[in-house]
């Protein structure tokens, strides 16, 4: 464990190096504002694989909760019909980089929809209901109370035959990145009784690395959370 820690350390250190290497500091900046460093790319990847394995296409609507600069959103935008995305998050950084993104890699014409919110973009989004609700690394951060809002919503705005994905920290997730005051313990279970006030239904998935998330990252373990409506 010793030596698995020290070479993490190692690859922080010199992934650290390229915010002074021209040409490398917007990739570093991107990966510094979600971490882990040196691992964009891979989990840009999962982000798309996993949400196109649970169902996601390109005629889907689709809400990304905690977009951030759009890590899984710029894939999810190449991938998805134009006008099918819509990205939330509270951080107006994190938004203003994203758009800066989408004219970089040449995305306008995809229509793509980005909000600063801090009611998960109930505020903003008008009628607006989503086939695809993807909220990936945000859900532990939350207590009980916001989780009653996250469902509230999610309930109103999500399509009947519809899903949100989502993950909670598992049992054996690297717990190394939190800081006082530490979050709540959520399980699939304790979220299935919130949801359940709300007509939603939560199911586990699985660990995030049975669905394509890199081997080498802690949060390989986190548990991947399906929340459709009761039927």
């Amino acid at each position: 464990m010793g030596v698995e820690r020290t070479l993490k350390q190692l690859r922080r250190t010199l992934y650290g190096l390229r915010a002074f290497v021209p040409g490398w500091r917007r990739r570093h900046k991107l990966e510094a504002m979600v971490g882990p460093l040196g691992f964009w790319d891979k989990l840009q990847s999962y982000q798309l694989r996993a949400a196109i394995g649970l169902g996601l296409s390109p005629g889907s609507s689709l809400l990304d909760l905690g977009c951030g600069p759009l890590q899984g959103g710029i894939a999810f935008i190449r991938y998805l019909e134009a006008g099918h995305y819509t990205g939330v998050d509270h951080n107006p950084e994190a938004i203003q980089i994203g758009q800066e993104e989408i004219s970089r890699l040449a995305l306008r014409e995809k229509k793509p929809r980005l909000f600063v919110s801090r009611s998960f973009g109930d505020e903003e989004l008008g009628p607006s209901c989503f086939d695809f609700i993807w909220i990936s690394q945000v859900l532990y951060y939350f207590d009980e109370p916001t989780m009653h809002r996250l469902s509230e919503m999610v309930r109103r705005r999500l399509a009947p035959d519809g899903v949100m994905v989502g993950d909670i920290l598992g049992p054996e997730s690297d717990r190394s990145f939190l800081r006082p005051p530490l979050p709540p313990v959520h399980t699939a279970e304790s979220l299935d009784l919130i949801a359940s006030e709300h007509g939603l239904r939560v199911a586990k998935l699985g660990t995030l690395a049975d669905w394509g998330y890199p081997r080498r990252v802690g949060l390989r373990n986190n548990i991947l959370l399906r929340v459709h409506h009761l039927k």
